[in-house]
Protein backbone atom coordinates (compact mmCIF):
# COMPACT_ATOMS: atom_id res chain seq x y z
CA UNK A 1 0.00 0.00 0.00
CA UNK A 2 1.66 3.13 -0.86
CA UNK A 3 1.69 6.12 1.08
CA UNK A 4 1.91 9.84 0.47
CA UNK A 5 4.81 10.97 -1.54
CA UNK A 6 7.52 13.13 -0.06
CA UNK A 7 6.26 15.09 -3.08
CA UNK A 8 2.89 15.47 -2.20
CA UNK A 9 3.52 15.60 1.34
CA UNK A 10 5.76 18.64 1.14
CA UNK A 11 2.66 20.36 -1.20
CA UNK A 12 0.05 19.56 1.33
CA UNK A 13 1.78 20.87 3.96
CA UNK A 14 2.77 23.63 2.29
CA UNK A 15 -0.91 24.37 1.72
CA UNK A 16 -2.02 23.29 5.62
CA UNK A 17 -1.05 26.53 6.93
CA UNK A 18 1.44 27.47 9.50
CA UNK A 19 1.83 30.15 12.39
CA UNK A 20 3.42 33.33 11.41
CA UNK A 21 6.05 33.96 14.14
CA UNK A 22 7.04 37.25 14.87
CA UNK A 23 10.44 37.77 16.93
CA UNK A 24 12.84 41.01 15.87
CA UNK A 25 11.41 44.03 16.72
CA UNK A 26 11.57 45.44 12.95
CA UNK A 27 9.43 41.95 12.36
CA UNK A 28 7.04 43.39 14.91
CA UNK A 29 6.52 46.76 13.78
CA UNK A 30 6.33 45.38 9.94
CA UNK A 31 3.30 43.35 10.94
CA UNK A 32 1.50 46.39 12.67
CA UNK A 33 1.17 48.30 8.85
CA UNK A 34 -0.60 44.71 7.83
CA UNK A 35 -4.12 43.67 7.61
CA UNK A 36 -4.41 42.49 11.87
CA UNK A 37 -4.46 39.13 12.28
CA UNK A 38 -6.46 36.99 14.53
CA UNK A 39 -3.94 36.20 17.69
CA UNK A 40 -3.30 32.52 17.82
CA UNK A 41 -2.29 32.51 21.44
CA UNK A 42 1.04 31.15 21.15
CA UNK A 43 3.48 33.36 22.69
CA UNK A 44 7.55 33.32 22.28
CA UNK A 45 8.99 33.04 25.51
CA UNK A 46 12.33 35.47 26.36
CA UNK A 47 14.23 32.15 26.86
CA UNK A 48 14.07 31.14 22.86
CA UNK A 49 13.25 34.75 21.10
CA UNK A 50 17.16 35.07 20.65
CA UNK A 51 16.74 31.55 19.12
CA UNK A 52 14.22 32.53 16.68
CA UNK A 53 15.65 35.67 15.61
CA UNK A 54 18.62 33.41 14.68
CA UNK A 55 16.38 30.81 13.05
CA UNK A 56 14.40 33.25 11.12
CA UNK A 57 17.34 35.35 10.03
CA UNK A 58 19.02 32.40 8.52
CA UNK A 59 15.71 31.30 7.08
CA UNK A 60 15.84 35.12 5.03
CA UNK A 61 19.14 34.60 3.89
CA UNK A 62 20.71 33.24 0.41
CA UNK A 63 21.75 29.97 2.69
CA UNK A 64 18.69 28.79 4.61
CA UNK A 65 20.27 25.51 5.32
CA UNK A 66 22.09 27.10 8.24
CA UNK A 67 19.04 27.20 9.68
CA UNK A 68 18.81 23.76 10.29
CA UNK A 69 21.01 22.80 13.18
CA UNK A 70 19.63 25.86 15.00
CA UNK A 71 16.15 24.10 14.79
CA UNK A 72 17.51 20.63 15.33
CA UNK A 73 19.16 22.48 18.13
CA UNK A 74 15.69 24.06 19.64
CA UNK A 75 13.90 21.04 19.16
CA UNK A 76 15.84 19.72 21.28
CA UNK A 77 15.52 21.19 24.52
CA UNK A 78 12.40 20.60 26.72
CA UNK A 79 10.28 23.21 26.56
CA UNK A 80 7.01 25.00 27.66
CA UNK A 81 3.91 24.04 25.40
CA UNK A 82 4.21 27.29 23.22
CA UNK A 83 7.40 27.06 22.50
CA UNK A 84 7.57 23.30 22.11
CA UNK A 85 4.70 24.62 19.20
CA UNK A 86 6.76 27.48 18.35
CA UNK A 87 9.81 25.02 17.84
CA UNK A 88 7.61 22.99 15.32
CA UNK A 89 6.29 24.91 13.06
CA UNK A 90 9.86 26.49 12.35
CA UNK A 91 10.45 22.95 11.63
CA UNK A 92 7.84 22.61 9.22
CA UNK A 93 8.26 25.86 7.42
CA UNK A 94 12.44 25.42 7.29
CA UNK A 95 12.18 21.32 6.16
CA UNK A 96 9.17 22.88 3.14
CA UNK A 97 12.12 25.33 2.04
CA UNK A 98 14.68 22.77 1.92
CA UNK A 99 12.33 19.89 0.97
CA UNK A 100 13.88 18.00 4.13
CA UNK A 101 10.75 16.13 4.86
CA UNK A 102 12.54 14.51 7.98
CA UNK A 103 12.90 17.96 9.11
CA UNK A 104 9.23 18.53 8.76
CA UNK A 105 8.09 15.25 10.33
CA UNK A 106 10.33 16.38 13.57
CA UNK A 107 8.01 19.45 13.34
CA UNK A 108 4.41 18.17 13.35
CA UNK A 109 5.36 15.85 15.83
CA UNK A 110 6.70 18.70 18.16
CA UNK A 111 3.63 20.88 17.05
CA UNK A 112 1.42 18.00 18.21
CA UNK A 113 3.32 17.14 20.98
CA UNK A 114 2.36 20.91 22.44
CA UNK A 115 -0.87 20.39 22.63
CA UNK A 116 -1.34 23.92 20.88
CA UNK A 117 -2.00 22.64 16.83
CA UNK A 118 -5.28 24.82 16.33
CA UNK A 119 -8.58 22.74 15.63
CA UNK A 120 -8.35 23.62 11.60
CA UNK A 121 -4.61 21.84 11.51
CA UNK A 122 -5.30 18.98 13.73
CA UNK A 123 -6.81 16.95 11.10
CA UNK A 124 -4.15 17.34 8.46
CA UNK A 125 -0.91 16.92 10.99
CA UNK A 126 -2.17 13.51 12.28
CA UNK A 127 -2.75 12.49 8.49
CA UNK A 128 1.09 13.48 7.78
CA UNK A 129 2.48 12.19 11.29
CA UNK A 130 0.79 8.52 9.99
CA UNK A 131 1.96 9.24 6.66
CA UNK A 132 5.78 9.71 7.83
CA UNK A 133 4.90 6.48 10.25
CA UNK A 134 3.53 4.36 7.70
CA UNK A 135 6.53 5.01 5.36
CA UNK A 136 8.84 4.27 7.73
CA UNK A 137 7.26 0.87 8.55
CA UNK A 138 6.25 1.76 12.19
CA UNK A 139 2.94 0.45 11.95
CA UNK A 140 1.21 0.96 15.02
CA UNK A 141 2.49 4.68 15.38
CA UNK A 142 0.99 5.20 11.57
CA UNK A 143 -2.02 3.36 13.22
CA UNK A 144 -2.64 5.97 16.08
CA UNK A 145 -1.98 8.79 13.90
CA UNK A 146 -4.61 7.80 11.25
CA UNK A 147 -6.89 6.78 13.83
CA UNK A 148 -6.77 10.45 15.68
CA UNK A 149 -7.67 12.45 11.95
CA UNK A 150 -9.61 9.92 10.79
CA UNK A 151 -11.68 10.38 14.21
CA UNK A 152 -11.58 14.14 13.51
CA UNK A 153 -13.03 13.86 10.22
CA UNK A 154 -10.39 13.41 7.73
CA UNK A 155 -10.95 12.12 4.45
CA UNK A 156 -8.21 12.84 2.20
CA UNK A 157 -5.35 11.10 0.72
CA UNK A 158 -6.82 7.74 0.94
CA UNK A 159 -6.95 7.79 3.97
CA UNK A 160 -9.47 4.72 4.96
CA UNK A 161 -6.93 2.17 2.90
CA UNK A 162 -4.29 3.15 4.87
CA UNK A 163 -5.37 3.35 8.13
CA UNK A 164 -7.14 -0.67 7.86
CA UNK A 165 -3.54 -1.41 6.39
CA UNK A 166 -1.70 -0.86 9.11
CA UNK A 167 -3.42 -3.71 10.70
CA UNK A 168 -2.98 -6.06 8.45
CA UNK A 169 0.96 -5.53 8.26
CA UNK A 170 0.90 -6.59 11.78
CA UNK A 171 -0.93 -9.51 10.39
CA UNK A 172 -3.88 -8.73 12.28
CA UNK A 173 -6.50 -9.82 9.86
CA UNK A 174 -9.44 -9.80 12.30
CA UNK A 175 -9.12 -5.98 13.68
CA UNK A 176 -8.05 -4.84 10.23
CA UNK A 177 -11.54 -6.30 8.63
CA UNK A 178 -13.50 -5.15 11.69
CA UNK A 179 -11.49 -1.53 10.96
CA UNK A 180 -13.29 -2.08 7.25
CA UNK A 181 -16.41 -2.45 8.38
CA UNK A 182 -16.42 0.46 10.64
CA UNK A 183 -15.00 2.76 7.68
CA UNK A 184 -17.64 1.28 5.14
CA UNK A 185 -20.56 1.03 7.42
CA UNK A 186 -19.47 5.10 8.27
CA UNK A 187 -19.40 5.93 4.52
CA UNK A 188 -22.43 4.22 3.30
CA UNK A 189 -23.93 6.06 6.87
CA UNK A 190 -22.52 9.06 5.10
CA UNK A 191 -23.96 11.00 1.29
CA UNK A 192 -21.29 9.03 -0.34
CA UNK A 193 -21.50 5.25 -1.07
CA UNK A 194 -17.90 3.58 -0.20
CA UNK A 195 -16.47 2.73 -3.54
CA UNK A 196 -16.22 -0.65 -4.59
CA UNK A 197 -12.65 -0.87 -4.66
CA UNK A 198 -12.62 -0.36 -1.23
CA UNK A 199 -15.12 -3.84 -0.96
CA UNK A 200 -12.40 -5.46 -2.87
CA UNK A 201 -9.56 -4.54 -0.95
CA UNK A 202 -11.06 -6.19 2.17
CA UNK A 203 -12.34 -9.21 0.19
CA UNK A 204 -8.44 -9.53 -0.78
CA UNK A 205 -7.19 -8.94 2.90
CA UNK A 206 -9.78 -11.76 3.93
CA UNK A 207 -8.42 -14.40 1.21
CA UNK A 208 -4.89 -13.60 2.11
CA UNK A 209 -5.64 -14.25 6.16
CA UNK A 210 -6.52 -18.07 4.66
CA UNK A 211 -9.84 -17.76 7.06
CA UNK A 212 -12.28 -19.09 4.69
CA UNK A 213 -15.25 -17.61 7.16
CA UNK A 214 -13.75 -14.42 6.51
CA UNK A 215 -13.53 -14.34 2.51
CA UNK A 216 -16.57 -16.01 2.46
CA UNK A 217 -18.19 -13.23 4.49
CA UNK A 218 -16.14 -10.62 2.50
CA UNK A 219 -16.87 -11.72 -0.72
CA UNK A 220 -20.73 -12.13 0.23
CA UNK A 221 -20.24 -8.13 1.28
CA UNK A 222 -18.73 -7.17 -1.94
CA UNK A 223 -21.66 -9.01 -4.09
CA UNK A 224 -24.50 -7.19 -1.32
CA UNK A 225 -23.29 -3.84 -2.31
CA UNK A 226 -21.79 -3.97 -5.92
CA UNK A 227 -23.81 -6.70 -7.56
CA UNK A 228 -22.49 -8.48 -10.56
CA UNK A 229 -21.21 -11.71 -12.34
CA UNK A 230 -17.94 -10.77 -11.23
CA UNK A 231 -18.64 -10.30 -7.51
CA UNK A 232 -21.20 -13.05 -7.11
CA UNK A 233 -19.33 -15.39 -8.56
CA UNK A 234 -16.63 -14.71 -6.55
CA UNK A 235 -19.26 -15.25 -3.04
CA UNK A 236 -20.62 -18.14 -5.09
CA UNK A 237 -16.95 -19.57 -5.41
CA UNK A 238 -15.91 -18.67 -1.60
CA UNK A 239 -19.43 -20.37 -0.42
CA UNK A 240 -18.27 -23.22 -2.19
CA UNK A 241 -14.71 -23.34 -1.05
CA UNK A 242 -16.46 -23.71 2.87
CA UNK A 243 -19.02 -26.18 2.33
CA UNK A 244 -19.35 -29.63 1.27
CA UNK A 245 -22.00 -30.12 -1.24
CA UNK A 246 -23.65 -32.55 -3.01
CA UNK A 247 -24.41 -33.13 -6.85
CA UNK A 248 -27.63 -31.93 -5.78
CA UNK A 249 -26.72 -29.03 -4.02
CA UNK A 250 -23.96 -28.23 -6.72
CA UNK A 251 -27.06 -27.85 -8.99
CA UNK A 252 -29.01 -25.46 -6.55
CA UNK A 253 -25.57 -23.47 -6.46
CA UNK A 254 -25.10 -23.29 -10.46
CA UNK A 255 -28.87 -22.06 -10.43
CA UNK A 256 -28.42 -19.21 -8.98
CA UNK A 257 -25.25 -18.22 -10.65
CA UNK A 258 -27.59 -18.29 -13.73
CA UNK A 259 -30.03 -16.18 -11.86
CA UNK A 260 -27.28 -13.61 -11.26
CA UNK A 261 -24.85 -13.63 -14.62
CA UNK A 262 -22.28 -15.62 -12.57
CA UNK A 263 -21.41 -18.10 -15.66
CA UNK A 264 -18.62 -16.74 -17.15
CA UNK A 265 -16.50 -19.70 -18.95
CA UNK A 266 -17.50 -22.20 -20.89
CA UNK A 267 -15.94 -24.73 -17.87
CA UNK A 268 -19.05 -23.36 -15.95
CA UNK A 269 -21.50 -23.99 -18.83
CA UNK A 270 -19.99 -27.22 -18.91
CA UNK A 271 -20.11 -28.16 -14.88
CA UNK A 272 -23.94 -27.39 -15.16
CA UNK A 273 -24.93 -29.20 -18.17
CA UNK A 274 -23.03 -32.26 -17.26
CA UNK A 275 -24.63 -32.24 -14.00
CA UNK A 276 -28.54 -32.04 -15.25
CA UNK A 277 -27.25 -34.21 -17.11
CA UNK A 278 -26.52 -36.93 -14.92
CA UNK A 279 -29.98 -36.33 -13.30
CA UNK A 280 -31.79 -37.07 -16.93
CA UNK A 281 -32.86 -33.07 -16.75
CA UNK A 282 -32.76 -32.46 -20.72
CA UNK A 283 -35.16 -29.79 -20.57
CA UNK A 284 -32.15 -27.76 -18.11
CA UNK A 285 -29.29 -29.56 -20.06
CA UNK A 286 -31.13 -27.78 -23.64
CA UNK A 287 -31.88 -24.24 -21.47
CA UNK A 288 -28.15 -23.73 -20.31
CA UNK A 289 -26.36 -24.78 -23.42
CA UNK A 290 -28.41 -23.00 -25.42
CA UNK A 291 -27.73 -19.98 -22.93
CA UNK A 292 -24.09 -20.27 -23.46
CA UNK A 293 -24.54 -20.16 -27.13
CA UNK A 294 -26.16 -17.08 -27.33
CA UNK A 295 -23.56 -15.46 -24.56
CA UNK A 296 -20.81 -16.48 -26.64
CA UNK A 297 -19.34 -18.48 -24.72
CA UNK A 298 -20.22 -22.13 -25.63
CA UNK A 299 -18.41 -22.57 -29.22
CA UNK A 300 -20.63 -24.25 -32.01
CA UNK A 301 -17.39 -26.07 -32.22
CA UNK A 302 -17.42 -27.28 -28.60
CA UNK A 303 -17.62 -30.89 -27.64
CA UNK A 304 -20.51 -30.28 -25.84
CA UNK A 305 -22.91 -29.44 -28.17
CA UNK A 306 -22.31 -33.04 -30.02
CA UNK A 307 -22.10 -35.01 -26.45
CA UNK A 308 -24.46 -32.94 -24.93
CA UNK A 309 -26.65 -30.95 -26.15
CA UNK A 310 -27.52 -32.77 -29.10
CA UNK A 311 -28.60 -36.15 -27.15
CA UNK A 312 -30.61 -34.15 -24.75
CA UNK A 313 -32.66 -32.07 -27.33
CA UNK A 314 -33.48 -36.09 -28.89
CA UNK A 315 -35.05 -36.69 -25.23
CA UNK A 316 -37.20 -33.76 -24.45
CA UNK A 317 -40.45 -34.42 -26.68
CA UNK A 318 -40.53 -38.17 -25.32
CA UNK A 319 -39.36 -36.62 -22.17
CA UNK A 320 -42.20 -33.86 -21.56
CA UNK A 321 -44.64 -36.63 -22.92
CA UNK A 322 -43.94 -38.80 -19.96
CA UNK A 323 -44.15 -36.48 -16.99
CA UNK A 324 -47.10 -36.30 -14.70
CA UNK A 325 -48.85 -32.72 -14.83
CA UNK A 326 -49.47 -33.08 -11.16
CA UNK A 327 -48.32 -34.89 -8.04
CA UNK A 328 -51.92 -36.35 -8.32
CA UNK A 329 -50.57 -38.02 -11.51
CA UNK A 330 -47.89 -40.22 -10.14
CA UNK A 331 -48.01 -43.72 -9.65
CA UNK A 332 -48.04 -45.04 -6.65
CA UNK A 333 -47.55 -42.81 -3.47
CA UNK A 334 -44.77 -41.28 -4.32
CA UNK A 335 -42.23 -40.31 -2.55
CA UNK A 336 -40.75 -37.45 -1.09
CA UNK A 337 -37.80 -37.70 -3.39
CA UNK A 338 -39.53 -38.84 -6.37
CA UNK A 339 -41.36 -36.08 -6.00
CA UNK A 340 -39.04 -33.55 -5.83
CA UNK A 341 -36.92 -35.18 -8.86
CA UNK A 342 -40.25 -34.81 -10.71
CA UNK A 343 -40.35 -30.86 -9.89
CA UNK A 344 -36.34 -30.46 -10.85
CA UNK A 345 -37.87 -31.65 -14.50
CA UNK A 346 -40.14 -29.10 -14.74
CA UNK A 347 -38.14 -26.33 -13.41
CA UNK A 348 -35.47 -27.37 -16.26
CA UNK A 349 -38.74 -27.26 -18.52
CA UNK A 350 -39.21 -23.58 -17.08
CA UNK A 351 -42.58 -24.47 -16.21
CA UNK A 352 -42.78 -22.98 -12.51
CA UNK A 353 -45.92 -23.46 -11.12
CA UNK A 354 -45.90 -27.35 -11.86
CA UNK A 355 -42.02 -27.21 -10.21
CA UNK A 356 -43.63 -25.92 -7.29
CA UNK A 357 -46.75 -28.28 -6.58
CA UNK A 358 -44.47 -30.79 -6.93
CA UNK A 359 -42.12 -29.96 -4.70
CA UNK A 360 -44.62 -29.06 -2.20
CA UNK A 361 -45.88 -32.76 -2.42
CA UNK A 362 -42.39 -33.22 -2.08
CA UNK A 363 -42.66 -32.04 1.77
CA UNK A 364 -46.24 -33.13 2.50
CA UNK A 365 -44.14 -37.11 2.03
CA UNK A 366 -42.63 -38.53 5.57
CA UNK A 367 -38.98 -38.20 5.47
CA UNK A 368 -39.23 -35.25 3.64
CA UNK A 369 -35.77 -33.36 2.89
CA UNK A 370 -37.36 -29.86 4.19
CA UNK A 371 -34.62 -27.26 2.94
CA UNK A 372 -34.08 -29.02 -0.61
CA UNK A 373 -37.86 -28.74 -0.93
CA UNK A 374 -37.95 -24.76 0.12
CA UNK A 375 -34.99 -24.44 -1.94
CA UNK A 376 -36.64 -26.01 -5.05
CA UNK A 377 -39.47 -23.41 -4.45
CA UNK A 378 -37.49 -20.84 -3.74
CA UNK A 379 -35.35 -21.04 -6.80
CA UNK A 380 -38.55 -21.80 -8.83
CA UNK A 381 -40.37 -18.72 -8.24
CA UNK A 382 -37.28 -16.35 -8.60
CA UNK A 383 -37.02 -17.50 -11.64
CA UNK A 384 -40.68 -17.15 -12.45
CA UNK A 385 -39.97 -13.68 -10.69
CA UNK A 386 -42.38 -13.79 -7.89
CA UNK A 387 -39.62 -12.44 -5.57
CA UNK A 388 -41.90 -12.30 -2.23
CA UNK A 389 -42.77 -15.88 -2.74
CA UNK A 390 -39.26 -16.80 -3.17
CA UNK A 391 -38.23 -15.06 0.09
CA UNK A 392 -40.85 -16.74 2.08
CA UNK A 393 -39.31 -20.04 0.94
CA UNK A 394 -35.54 -19.06 1.35
CA UNK A 395 -36.48 -18.13 4.79
CA UNK A 396 -37.03 -21.28 5.70
CA UNK A 397 -34.10 -23.02 4.16
CA UNK A 398 -31.46 -24.14 7.17
CA UNK A 399 -28.28 -26.63 7.28
CA UNK A 400 -25.93 -26.45 4.85
CA UNK A 401 -27.93 -24.94 2.23
CA UNK A 402 -28.87 -21.53 4.64
CA UNK A 403 -25.97 -19.87 3.10
CA UNK A 404 -26.78 -20.37 -0.20
CA UNK A 405 -30.28 -19.48 1.00
CA UNK A 406 -29.09 -16.15 2.22
CA UNK A 407 -27.42 -15.10 -0.81
CA UNK A 408 -30.51 -15.54 -3.00
CA UNK A 409 -32.10 -13.44 -0.69
CA UNK A 410 -29.73 -10.56 -0.84
CA UNK A 411 -30.18 -10.83 -4.63
CA UNK A 412 -33.71 -10.77 -4.03
CA UNK A 413 -33.40 -7.63 -2.12
CA UNK A 414 -31.50 -5.78 -4.98
CA UNK A 415 -34.05 -6.80 -7.51
CA UNK A 416 -37.02 -4.71 -5.55
CA UNK A 417 -35.21 -2.36 -4.02
CA UNK A 418 -35.42 1.31 -5.62
CA UNK A 419 -33.33 2.23 -7.86
CA UNK A 420 -30.01 3.97 -6.20
CA UNK A 421 -28.24 7.23 -7.71
CA UNK A 422 -25.23 6.23 -9.20
CA UNK A 423 -21.76 5.19 -7.15
CA UNK A 424 -19.16 8.09 -6.82
CA UNK A 425 -16.05 7.81 -8.96
CA UNK A 426 -13.65 5.44 -6.50
CA UNK A 427 -10.29 7.08 -5.35
CA UNK A 428 -7.62 6.49 -6.33
CA UNK A 429 -6.23 3.03 -5.22
CA UNK A 430 -3.34 2.51 -3.21
CA UNK A 431 -0.87 -0.22 -5.12
CA UNK A 432 0.17 -2.84 -2.99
Amino acid sequence: MRFLSHFSMAVALATAGTLAITALPQDAQAAKKKKKEKDSGVKISKEIAPQVAAIQAAMASETPATGKPLVEALLAETQIPDDRYIAGQLAIQLGGALKDTALQEKGIIASLDSGKTGAEQLPAFNFFAGNFAYGAERWADAAQRFQAAYDLGYRANNIEPLLAETFFKRNMYPEGLAKWTEILDNANASETKAPESWYRLARDRALASKDLGLYSAWAAKWASAYPSGDSWGDAIAASRRTSQADSVQNLEVLRFMKATGALKTSRDYKEFAEEAQRKNLFGEVVSILEEGQQKGIVSSTSPLIAEVLAPARREVSADQKSLPSAPSGVRGSGSSSVMMNFADVWLGYKDYDKAVAFYEAGLSKPGAETDRGYMGIGTAEAYAGDFAAAGQAFAKVSGTRAPLAHMWQTWIDQQTAPAAPAAPAAPVEPAT
